[in-house]
């Protein structure tokens, strides 16, 4: 002998939405009242999404690029006053000829983000005659297969650490 709960498919639907319901509550009620961790979304990195990022120690009187290539597109220089004097950075080269941070008190940092060509740049330290001691080298940029973004744009920030 079969035993029917609902008259109909429509009474069975509605009969488990409220088992569904019920089963909702009865766990919301159990729960210690925080809500559930949800699993994080991998996403990439702030430099995959930002571009490339190069670390430029600057101290007397020298320049060091970690690393000393980069791929065509958007470039952050995170610039490090390792020294014991103020120092900036600046960038010239295909479609850029005015990028540069404000002055790096010592122990300060300094970040410059310029859309940069395939070709050579010249990186130096634009205060006084910190270049011509020493504090200055090139930086190699190639292709990286994909179109050219616009030159010109740069944005520039420093700060104490």
């Amino acid at each position: 002998m079969a035993v029917h709960w609902f008259p109909s498919p429509r009474g069975a639907r509605e009969g488990l939405r409220f088992l569904a319901l019920a089963a909702l509550t009865a766990a919301t009620a159990c729960s210690n009242g925080s809500a559930p961790t949800p699993t994080p979304t991998p996403t990439p990195s702030a430099s995959a999404r930002a571009g490339t990022t190069i670390t430029v120690t600057e101290k007397e009187y020298s320049l060091a690029l970690s690393p000393a290539q980069a791929t065509s597109g958007t470039v952050t220089f995170v610039v490090d006053n390792a020294g014991t004097v103020a120092h900036a950075l600046a960038i010239a080269g295909p479609g850029v000829s005015n990028a540069h941070t404000s002055t790096i008190p010592p122990g300060g940092r300094a970040r410059l983000t310029v859309a940069l060509r395939p070709g050579s740049y010249e990186l130096w330290c634009p205060i006084a005659k910190h270049k011509e001691l020493g504090m200055d080298t090139r930086l190699q940029v190639r292709g990286n297969g994909s179109a050219s973004p616009t030159p010109g744009s740069a944005a520039a920030s420093a700060t104490k650490h």
